[in-house]
């Protein structure tokens, strides 16, 4: 009956399209897709020891398949049967289907502790299998729907079970603990957290032999903990360093106080509350059906005596248990608290906060307690009231459960079922160069190396697709030394004119400037596809590869010849400046017919030197620009880095028109282009002083002409 109930529950959810391992309709969004890809490469690459390391898959800063979030404990064994898998495969659907019918399975073992009544045991099951917090993470972060896992530690604590039958148990826990380790990690902290909390219970509060209990915990704790060390360095979770670990965010992907109640559109009734955002980590929504019971559930406790002292035992002999819950209830709350939009906190230290950021989505870490209130509720209506009015009530609880989170479950199954949704995985490098240049080349490289980097998705699909090493990837967590050294190998290689004659390189729009003055035009290949600027090294020279317009390097060039001494271009709509602008619509607004505001606190532009043969450089910068000030805000502070020269400042008190004298390096001669990095020390937004509804752009300066002097 679960395994049925699991079943028909997914396909309601997710639809049968999405099951299918050679369909991608399940790895939409950014999330999923990262699983997908990081599992393409995996199944593609060598075994490695250990044995979850992905080196093709970030080159110089890879780590392994944990950190893509690729759920290891299913990607190990499709990779051990790779040879009979299709080309394009996908576990998604068949790991959310698996978590489906776990999540009914040990919802009707747990509901079965409470009931022998097949009816009442259907009706709970349902209820929790539609928990809107499982839910909401299908087809966002597909590992995260392993909530059966919490499930099945209830399962483990409160099943019955003799003391000769203590280390069985131990040996289910020991695969509940692996299989967490080898899915999640913050499922893994949660499982390990209620393990650990029933162990020091069952010592605790042992009525005899508490000295075999001693031993048991013991034998446990050393067994199991050398088994979890072992799969998490054969996972690979050891392939970055202890530092990289916290990305700070503590306290913002928090659970909000009111988030069981607030549907965020998963209802047809409740509206949705307006609480701050948290991405959806704090999503603790009960849904309408255990909402309708939690009433009857607190009106038995309140009036029956005889229950107040059951829950007051059970919660006695579980005291570890409970502490834990609320331990991590608490820290899905963390320091910065929210009751709907009223929030308030205390500070901790910054050690503290380190630590408390590894895991910075903290709101998912209520789980434990939601199901442990839900699962107490369900217990309680059973309890206490008539077989016939149970029935009816959990019947009903059920119906409305199901329906009224439909409202969100059925968007979202016809969202993945949509086959006129524009999906991530189609690669768009249509031009015939890319079929060509995975046949002479190992790696393609996307540079400056970056995690997540602007267009990483579409060159890491095609590096899947050609079998090609890369570094466009997108990790839950990269390693930052390797990531600083990837970065400082590349830009010395760069500055030396040294490209690897097995890489092809994608440039990001602050290397392509550089990229045309450091390559040799007499075999680097410089051109433009498909909305990418790409570097080929030795192209030129390469007997097999066909013959191909350099595009990107004519239109450099004709670029360059255009900035001559002493002659002002400007940075208007359409005019020669915004060429050389990096982060258009970003650190730089949108141009304007008079010039470009910077947005931001700190704002990029790489101009080439003029090269039109006289014999005295350049010595100054000149720059027109205004300022953005107002009575509410009369001064601008700026600094300008220009490559290893000392920061050069001004205050700038005038909105309309001031002039700026930048002093250029005493060898400007000898370069072929500036790097100029403008830092904001106070940018302000025209909705807080300028009198614009509505416009929060941080505007600092704004760019009218530039010349050289």
């Amino acid at each position: 009956m679960p395994i049925i109930l699991g079943i028909c529950a997914c396909l309601m959810v997710v639809g049968f399209k999405a099951l299918n391992p050679a369909v991608l309709d399940l790895a939409q969004g950014v999330d999923p897709f990262k699983d997908y890809v990081g599992w393409m490469f995996f199944r593609n690459g060598s075994w490695t020891f250990p044995i979850g390391l992905n080196p093709t898959y970030g080159l110089d800063f890879s780590n392994s398949i944990v950190f893509s979030d690729s759920i290891p404990l299913v990607a190990f064994v499709f990779k051990a049967i790779r040879f009979a898998l299709p080309e394009t495969f996908q576990y998604l659907g068949i790991w959310t289907l698996i978590c489906f019918v776990l999540q009914a399975y040990f919802a009707w073992l747990v509901i079965g502790l409470m009931t022998k009544n097949r009816w009442l045991k259907v009706f709970a099951c349902l209820i929790l299998v539609f928990s809107p917090p499982m839910l909401w993470r299908v087809n966002q972060h597909t590992a995260l729907v392993a909530h059966f896992m919490i499930l099945a530690a209830f399962y483990l604590i409160f099943s019955p079970g003799q003391a000769s039958k203590r280390w069985n148990k131990g040996v289910l826990w020991g695969l509940l603990l692996s299989a967490a380790v080898l899915t999640h990690f913050s499922l893994f902290v949660m499982v390990a957290a209620l393990w650990l909390a029933n162990l020091i219970d069952q010592i605790t509060f042992a009525k005899a032999q508490r000295l075999t209990q001693v031993k048991n915990a013991c034998l446990q704790l050393v067994c199991l903990g050398l088994l979890i060390a072992f799969l998490m360095w054969q996972a690979g979770y050891f392939a970055v360093s202890s530092s990289s670990g916290s990305l700070g965010g503590y306290g913002f992907f928090r659970m909000n106080l009111l988030s069981p109640f607030d549907p965020k559109g998963w209802s047809y009734i409740l509206r949705t509350l307006p609480l701050p955002s948290d991405y959806g980590e704090g999503y603790m929504y009960f849904g309408l059906g255990l909402l309708l019971l939690w009433p009857f559930a607190l009106y038995q406790v309140l009036r029956d005596n005889g229950l107040r002292m059951l829950l007051k035992n059970a919660i006695i002999q579980h005291l570890f248990l409970v502490l834990a819950l609320i331990a991590l209830a608490l820290f899905a709350i963390t320091n910065h608290i929210a009751i709907g939009r009223k929030e308030f906190g205390f500070g901790i230290s910054d050690s503290v906060y380190a630590i408390a950021s590894i895991f910075r989505a903290s709101g998912r870490f209520f789980w434990p307690m939601f199901y442990a209130l839900n699962v107490a509720c369900i217990f309680i209506v059973i309890r206490a009231y008539s077989k016939r009015f149970v029935w009816i009530l959990l019947g009903l609880a059920c119906l409305l459960q199901v329906l009224d989170t439909s409202a969100g479950w059925r968007a979202m199954h016809q969202q993945i079922s949509d086959p006129t949704k524009n999906i991530p995985h189609e690669l768009n490098l249509k031009n015939s160069f890319w079929k060509n240049a995975a046949n002479h080349y190992q790696e393609v490289q996307l540079v400056p190396p970056q995690d997540k980097a602007p267009g990483w998705d579409q060159i890491a699909l095609y590096a899947a697709k050609y079998r090609l090493a890369t570094n466009a990837v997108f990790f839950a967590r990269a390693d930052i030394e390797k990531l600083s050294k990837a970065q400082e190998t590349f830009m010395n290689s760069l500055y030396g004119s040294s490209w690897s004659p097995k890489s092809l390189y994608v440039l990001q729009p602050d290397v392509v400037l550089p990229a045309y003055f450091h390559s040799n035009p007499d075999v680097d290949l410089l051109v433009g596809f498909d909305g990418f600027a790409v570097l080929a090294p030795n192209w030129k020279s390469c007997k097999d590869c066909p013959l191909i317009q350099e595009n990107l390097r004519e239109e450099l060039n004709q670029l360059t010849k255009q900035i001559r001494l002493n002659k002002s271009f400007g940075f208007g709509k359409g005019q020669l400046g915004n060429r050389f602008l990096i982060g258009m619509g970003g650190s730089w607004a949108w141009p304007e017919d008079w010039g470009v505001w910077s947005n931001g606190d700190q704002a990029k532009m790489i101009l080439p030197i003029p090269q039109d043969g006289s014999a005295n450089p350049p010595k100054q910068l000149k720059l027109s620009l205004r300022a953005f000030v107002s009575p509410l805000h009369p001064k601008q502070d700026v600094e300008v880095f220009i490559n290893e020269m000392p920061p050069q400042s001004i205050s700038l008190v005038n909105s309309d028109i001031n002039t700026w004298f930048i002093n250029l390096p005493p060898n400007v001669d000898k370069k072929k282009y500036l790097e100029l990095q403008f830092h904001f020390k106070n940018p302000a937004s025209p909705k807080d002083v300028g009198g614009v509804p509505g416009d929060d752009r941080k505007l600092g300066i704004g760019l009218i002409s530039a010349q050289f002097q």
